[in-house]
């Protein structure tokens, strides 16, 4: 029957730190409050049969339990662990160490027995007993084995993976029977067409439901197939080595020539050239153009956080083409700068806002609510879509503070010296060229070091650049080659937001010094790149440098301003 009730609730995090720390309100489609921030954790609702929805979640003690739609427990927390249901409608949980399932109500219907469970796929689970791996019905019977070392999902052919007690892989039917004899070192699950992915020594290949050989071993990556029909495949041939995407016969669809995702979305496999990133469909054919500066994976939702290259924008991507831009000036990233977008599974993407507050956007691109932290970070605040608060808590101050801007950031995001930049810039340079001279040498972030006048580590090539005076880290950014390669625009705006730096100070520092030395070239380190400026003040040099530095993929950037005995 077809599922007619409300959509279910999203799951809205509120990050604090201790004691407050992490957690997680419930919101209805326009943002209003349907839980407040009390859950640690909330799974992925599931219709319940009876119109409704249920989600396993967690308190903030860490017990789980069973919601509802509307936010109330149906089984009060009091298990170890919950996992999200399966499309038989069960879901494991964990009491006493042992593992069971419960259905949608949150009764248990299978009571907890078993040291590991597994979701149901095609009416059975993989499960382990004491006596070893098998496969269960709903009902918890162990239909097969109880015996294998391990086992994978059962898959639309009847057959399910197993690893016997000699280390060898074949396939069970639903009897128990080795239909495929137990001959392979690897096997993954079959595909709806019937074939499927085995090694063999360090090849794989693809052999059919009799176990003869479809492709032969000659692949030395094979993954699954997902619900698609396509496996990331990858071989060594005469011609040197070629990855890609193959059929359910092993024929090559997609073949990379340089960005691809190994795992496909919603059917969908994201490609690009370094610059521009598209998505490809089972067939080859383009399915959304390659106009996207940045695109994640498509959620299950089939939407995905983007970048359009003209004009640039961030904004929600859909499978069929659809591009929503946002107002805002780039997504939330997590603490190693990866962007979050819609992976916590409840259908929001959270985005910085130009006044530093939390949005979080739906899958057509619109603001289901806002969480947001007074200045002092001793408040935070939740907002619907129409801008009214639903919710709020104080704290101590420095509780709540907003994430930076990461993608977006600009010139003020690289600034070290506050003084030199928002304050006189002529001052600053004046108490450099007041300070006594100690022998200093200006440290990279790429290849260590965080003080200029430690020259214990410095080899002889350095050593021989050591000057006599004073320095200041005007500016600084360090890229991870992981960061560049992922933001590509990433590189370019931080080179602009140096060159305005170094222009702006130089500026500043000629309307104050007069003119730089003609010719006069002071470097004070050397790089992939670098420019410097030199004043003689007062029987010392002024220098101001840029610099660039290039190493393993990584990228540096620092502005300098030292006072140097002539």
């Amino acid at each position: 029957a077809m599922h007619t009730a409300p959509p279910p609730p999203y799951a809205v995090p509120v990050e604090g730190a201790a004691p407050f720390g992490r957690r997680l309100a419930l919101v209805d489609r326009r943002g209003r409050l349907v839980r407040p921030p009390e859950l640690a954790a909330v799974g992925r609702f599931h219709p319940d049969g009876r119109g409704g929805w249920t989600a396993p979640a967690a308190d903030l003690a860490g017990r789980w339990g069973y919601l509802d739609g509307q936010g109330a427990w149906r089984a009060e927390p009091h298990l170890e662990h919950a996992g999200d249901f399966d499309d038989f409608g069960l879901s494991p949980f964990l009491s006493g160490g042992l593992w069971g399932y419960a259905d949608t109500t949150g009764a248990p219907t299978v009571t907890a027995r078993f040291t590991e469970a597994g979701p149901f796929r095609h009416g059975l689970a993989v499960v382990r007993t004491p006596d070893g791996v098998g496969y269960a019905t709903p009902d918890g019977t162990v239909a097969i084995g109880g015996r294998y070392l391990q086992a994978g999902l059962f898959g639309p052919v009847g057959l399910g993976a197993v690893r016997l007690a000699d280390g060898l892989c074949g396939y069970v039917d639903r009897a128990g029977r080795m239909a495929v004899p137990a001959r392979f070192d690897g096997a993954r699950p079959f595909n709806a067409a019937g074939t499927a992915p085995v090694l063999v020594g360090t090849e794989w290949g693809l052999i059919d439901t009799a176990g003869e050989w479809v492709v032969e071993p000659r692949y030395r990556i094979l993954n699954a197939f997902d619900d698609s029909g396509l496996a990331y495949a990858g071989a060594d041939t005469a011609e040197g080595s070629s990855t890609g995407y193959v059929d359910a016969r092993g024929n090559t669809v997609l073949r990379r020539e340089n960005e691809m995702d190994d795992v496909p979305a919603c059917g969908l496999v994201k490609v690009g050239d370094g610059h521009r990133r598209g998505f490809r469909d089972a067939a080859g054919r383009w399915a959304v153009p390659a106009v996207y500066e940045w695109a994640d994976r498509f959620d299950a939702g089939g939407a995905c956080v983007a970048r359009a290259c003209e004009p640039p924008a961030w904004g929600v991507l859909r499978t069929d083409g659809r591009f929503t831009p946002v107002p805002h000036p780039e997504p939330v990233t997590d603490d190693d700068g990866w962007i979050t977008g819609f992976d916590g599974g409840h259908g929001l993407a959270p985005f910085l806002t130009a006044d530093g507050a939390v949005a979080h956007v739906d899958r057509e691109g619109r603001d289901a609510c806002r969480t947001e932290a007074t200045a002092d970070g001793a408040a935070a605040t939740l907002r619907d879509a129409s801008g009214a608060a639903v919710w709020s808590v104080v704290a101590e101050a420095g509780t709540f503070e907003p994430p930076e801007a990461w993608l977006s950031g600009g010139v003020r995001h690289c600034i070290d010296h506050d003084g030199a930049w928002d304050g006189d810039t002529a001052e600053a340079a004046r108490q450099l060229l007041a300070a006594p001279a100690r022998p200093f040498h200006p440290c990279s972030l790429i290849f260590g070091g965080d003080d200029p006048y430690d020259l214990s580590d410095l080899d002889a090539h350095d050593l021989e650049r050591v000057r006599d005076g004073a320095l200041a880290v005007i500016a600084s950014k360090w890229l991870a080659g992981e960061w560049i390669a992922e933001y590509p625009f990433l590189l370019d705006r931080t080179q602009a937001c140096f060159d305005e730096i170094t222009r702006t100070l130089e500026r500043r520092l000629r309307a104050a010094f007069g003119d730089p030395l003609p010719g006069a070239r002071s470097s004070l380190r050397s790089g992939d790149g670098e420019w410097s400026a030199t004043w003689e003040v007062d029987g010392r040099h002024l220098v101001l440098q840029y610099y660039a530095q290039i190493g393993d993929g990584d990228t540096e950037f620092q502005v300098w301003l030292a006072a140097v005995d002539t």
